[in-house]
């Protein structure tokens, strides 16, 4: 039985809620917290494993966002929040409970009845909901009207959600509403949430009640009014069997034994594969490779298929240690470690693994690996992982291929990134992209070469060498007062380099693993100009050595060197007009400007901006015309925060988190790398991401007698997902086909509507067709397009029937890839550009493959 507390008063809101925690018990609630994502369809979907919403980030609501937002059914708004702060409705209540109970299908059937409330018209999106709702007395009325548009109030979402659980108003202790708060606080529905009775209910405390809720257990009564627990069979028991998830699925313990899905997309639980719902994720944002070894809680639909996994170990039966030598470890009875100071009893089918990938009964395990033992709730060893690191390599760059990517070291090795890995930065999920050059990473590979988890630092330190020495054997240097330890290739600074600075670069214990020159802001002479003459005849009088000097142009500049505001003169004619730009300034023996006619128009104009369309760790895409410009960006890389405003202008160091997309920037590159970002206003970020997919339909639902509001369904990535539109787009779609290919845009304005509907008709296939396998492009008659990872390949019938996620073998039919088959194997194509550019070459959003 789960715990609950004995007061509904301050006690619950000092139990923070525990998503990640190492209680089975609470981690497997959070688990089937992820079923009210088939309830929660209250904004715009977005794709599996998006970004944690921006508004959530590190609150109590965060993890449960995370897994609904994994599971790709809904989550947040396409701005990129979720607005737990918002209000529901009465009517997205009704759907909540109807989901939740498993009541889906019964509400589909019961679309088109007459509703039993006077304000409830039939046939309208939330018909059938509350008709459910209503006939399993979930829900009641206020003088036969339900009243759907009205904001819900906490206590009202109380009582729903108890009622669905079986509970019977009439048998509930004292009057309304404090029976149904009473009962709820004592089956532990306010676990981690403050009481708010009185207040609307808004879409966190929602989804958090909902996650308690489906974690209860359902009860009935007997005709005399007596509560039971009912076991999976119907009949009364008193042993509670029965959860409201058992509605909807069903769940228990295993041990993950594979660290990715194979071709087949099944999952290896306790040494068996496992079919995986189309939806399958990994909960909390971690990958399998993290789990390797645990006890996972395993939520199976109801197709018996695997929907998703929760690391539900214990963190105190998680052993780190070095190994004792052992023959046939995988038939121990007993594994010993640290030279025989502990000794732990093996289980039955013990798991091993070396470097991840899977041993049999013969494996012997040498002496003084390191190993993680991770023992099961009776304290034996479940599993036991030998960990091999690569250790203390500097990261260089990254080169990707088509299916995995590959990162050169500064060390002279390299190890191969795929979508299975998993990594780190100083201690937190990361993806590849936030890796940087001048990273330590320590790298676990299996035996295909890939690497499966790479743990990633990024500290460095810079100053003068101020002495070296040998301390216990290891080499060290003392800087900024500091002794550290030097390993590896960076211990060969000697006596004759004290003096002279360094950037030093430190692995997850602080030993200095790496170093180079000083990486300063900035040690050339560029600048910020503030004031610059404007015409020849803006000259002024120079005393120099008591005497006045005419014909000197003055300069006020930033000088990024010295990070100061500078006034300067010179009587170069090529100043001339550099107010407002960004300047690598030159001088001549006396200290004065001096320019060439070439270095001047060089300049950049920090009043001649483009608009942020993409910003990553890696890379910076600004709006342009005929297409966008893409540039690099790397550890070089300058960011400058720039008010123009003349003799008032201001220039700020910053770094990379302050640019974001719609920004205005001037870019100043060399061969494609951005040497200088210079932000000088910040966009406005109402603009929607545009988005593409395949047209499925569109829908208007009247608001008032005079207003109505929009949506389109498109098929991303092979989901479903609904998009706000305004009435201008709704009628630009009246005449698109079922398949059609259609990109939405937004203008850049704060109403988070799409305008622009951008079609490309499914009728449009392509009379011609080349592929160039290697280089992944396709030519059609719209032109050459780039297959990138970002391109989504769709697959469909000639009957238009249904929709298949595609890969670009699909659009690979004969060797040469110069034609489309013959027979059942003819297909054609249809594409549409996602409005980047690599190079020359379109990168092809969206590409629908018709088989015939």
């Amino acid at each position: 039985m789960r715990e609950t507390s004995n007061s509904i008063s301050k006690q619950n809101s000092q139990q923070p809620k525990q998503f990640r925690g190492d209680d089975k018990k609470v981690m497997k609630k959070s688990l089937l917290a992820f079923v009210l994502a088939f309830s929660l369809v209250l904004s715009v979907a977005v794709p599996a494993f998006a970004a944690t919403p921006s508004d959530v980030a590190g609150k109590p609501v965060q993890s449960a966002v995370e897994e609904l937002t994994a599971l790709g059914i809904i989550d947040g708004y396409a701005d990129g929040t979720f607005k737990p702060e918002n209000n529901i409705t009465r009517a997205e209540l009704a759907k909540i409970i109807t989901i939740a109970t498993g009541n889906a299908t019964a509400a589909t059937l019961m679309q088109n009845v007459k509703p039993s409330f006077k304000d409830v018209k039939a046939n309208v999106w939330y018909t059938g909901y509350i008709n459910v709702a209503a006939a399993k007395g979930f829900i009641q009325g206020f003088n036969g009207n339900f009243r759907p548009s009205d904001n819900v109030k906490f206590e009202e979402v109380v009582a729903m959600l108890v009622r669905a659980l079986g509970y019977k108003d009439k048998y509930l202790s004292g009057a309304w509403p404090y029976n149904v708060l009473l009962q709820a606080d004592e089956i532990g529905l306010f676990s981690g949430l403050d009481i708010a009775a009185g207040t609307l209910a808004n879409r966190g405390t929602v989804a958090e009640l909902a996650s308690n809720t489906l974690a209860a257990k359902l009860v009935t009564y007997d005709a005399d009014g007596n509560k039971y627990f009912a076991n999976t069979n119907g009949t009364i028991r008193y042993d509670g069997s029965v959860s409201l998830i058992n509605k909807l699925g069903s769940s228990t313990n295993k041990v993950v034994t594979a660290v990715s899905l194979n071709s087949d997309k099944e999952v290896s639980l306790n040494g068996s594969r496992e079919d995986t719902a189309a939806s399958f994720f990994v909960t909390g944002g971690l990958k399998l490779a993290d789990l390797l070894g645990h006890t996972v809680s395993v939520l199976y639909n109801k197709d018996g298929d695997v929907l998703a996994v929760t690391d539900s170990q214990d963190a105190k039966n998680i052993i780190t240690a070095k190994s004792d030598a052992i023959t046939d470890v995988a038939t121990a009875t007993y594994i010993a470690v640290n030279n025989d100071a502990k000794e732990y009893e093996a289980a039955a089918g013990l798991f091993v693994f070396d470097n991840t990938d899977a041993q049999g009964n013969t494996y012997d395990l040498a002496d003084d690996k390191e190993v993680k033992l991770y023992l099961n709730g009776d304290g034996k060893v479940q599993a036991l992982l030998v960990n091999d690191w690569d250790a203390n390599l500097v990261v260089d760059e990254t080169v990707a291929y088509k299916d995995y990517t590959r990162v050169t070291t500064k060390n002279g090795g390299s190890f191969k990134v795929v979508s299975s890995t998993s990594i780190t930065l100083d201690g937190n999920k990361a993806a590849l992209a936030d890796l940087k050059e001048y990273d330590v990473v320590d790298v676990i590979a299996n035996a295909a070469g890939d690497a499966v988890n790479v743990v990633a630092t990024r500290n460095a330190i810079s100053g003068k060498l101020e002495s070296t020495g040998v301390v216990a054997g290891d080499v060290t240097y003392k800087v900024g007062g500091k002794s550290y330890v030097a390993i590896g290739d960076a211990d060969d600074l000697v006596a004759a380099n004290i003096g002279s600075e360094y950037t030093y670069y430190l692995n997850k214990d602080g030993k200095i693993v790496y170093y180079g020159t000083v990486n300063a802001v900035d040690n050339s002479q560029y600048a910020v100009v503030y004031e610059a003459p404007a015409a020849t005849t803006d000259t002024v009088g120079r005393v120099i050595d008591g005497v006045v000097s005419q014909g000197w142009f003055k300069v006020v500049y930033y000088s990024l060197k010295d990070s100061k505001k500078v006034t300067a003169f010179t009587k170069d004619a090529d100043v001339i007009g550099l107010n407002n730009k960004l300047v690598e300034l030159k001088f001549d023996g006396d200290g004065n400007i001096a320019l060439t006619p070439l270095e001047a128009a060089a300049a950049l104009d920090l009043t001649s901006t483009k608009v942020v369309n993409e910003v990553t760790a890696s890379k910076i895409v600004v709006v342009n015309s005929p297409s966008n410009l893409n540039y690099i960006l790397n550890s070089g890389t300058i960011y400058l925060q720039v008010k123009v405003d003349g003799a008032d202008s201001t220039v700020t160091v910053v770094n990379a988190a302050a640019v974001s997309k719609n920004d205005d920037v001037a870019i100043k590159a060399d061969n494609g790398v951005a040497k200088y970002v210079v932000v000088t206003s910040e966009g406005d970020s109402a603009e929607l991401d545009a988005v593409q997919g395949l047209y499925i339909s569109r829908a208007q639902v009247a608001t008032s007698a005079t207003e109505s509001t929009y949506s389109v369904n498109l098929n991303v990535k092979g989901e479903v997902k609904t998009y706000a539109i305004d009435g201008g787009a709704y009628s630009a779609l009246a005449t698109q086909q079922k398949y059609d290919i259609v990109k939405l845009t937004d203008t850049l304005d704060t109403n988070a509507l799409y305008e622009t509907v951008t079609p490309v008709l499914r009728s449009a296939e392509s009379a011609g067709l080349t592929v160039n396998n290697s280089a992944r492009t396709l030519t059609v008659a719209g032109g050459t397009f780039l297959v990138t990872d970002a391109t989504q390949i769709l697959v469909t019938q000639k009957t238009y029937d249904s929709i298949e996620v595609g890969s670009f073998t699909d659009v690979r039919v004969a060797a040469d890839g110069t034609n489309y088959g013959t027979g059942s194997n003819q297909y054609k194509v249809v594409v549409q550009g996602s409005g980047t550019t690599y190079g020359t070459l379109q990168e092809a959003g969206v590409i629908l493959v018709v088989k015939y």
